[in-house]
């Protein structure tokens, strides 16, 4: 029997990295502001930072063959400052999420120019989502939460 070429880097199934739900130092990559018919979204590519699952999403990214995806995503809803019940929460967690920013990079202060937060540090909070693509189901672990650099490794795990 003829080896093919790559036999010793192929991966064996059943043993693809997966991030364990937990708490994670992130850094922010890329930031895209889209714009929708409901409104407009900032979309954060990040990559885990620091410790076991550092460069995670770069790793798994770098692995795909085709219709590569950067799976690293926190998708953060920007107001549109209309005063309705809805926008005061989206008002809140972007605030929110910009403290955590804020409170993980020493020095940093928002200015409203979203090219800033890239190279920005922040933690995530990870916990399990369970998908159903063509009959087949599973589990994915996918950011839940943001939060502070600081203890982010101890935070709650969600169920």
């Amino acid at each position: 029997m003829k080896k093919w070429n790559g036999y010793e880097t192929t991966e064996v199934m059943g043993t693809k990295r997966k991030l364990p739900a937990g708490g994670y130092v992130c850094r922010i990559m890329e930031v895209e502001e889209k714009e929708y018919g409901w409104g407009s979204v900032l979309l954060l590519l990040f990559d885990i930072a620091e410790g076991e699952y550092k460069n995670f999403y770069r790793d798994q990214y770098e692995k795909q063959t085709k219709d590569k995806k950067w799976k690293g995503v926190y998708h953060l809803s920007v107001p549109k400052d209309d005063g309705t019940e809805k926008d005061e929460r989206l008002k809140k967690a972007f605030k929110t999420f910009i403290y955590h920013i804020e409170n993980s990079n020493e020095g940093y202060k928002w200015d409203w120019n979203k090219e800033g937060l890239r190279g920005k540090y922040f933690g995530g909070i990870f916990g399990e989502k369970q998908y159903e693509v063509d009959g087949n189901t599973g589990f994915y672990t996918t950011i839940r939460y943001t939060g502070e650099v600081k203890g982010i490794e101890n935070a709650p795990v969600p169920k």
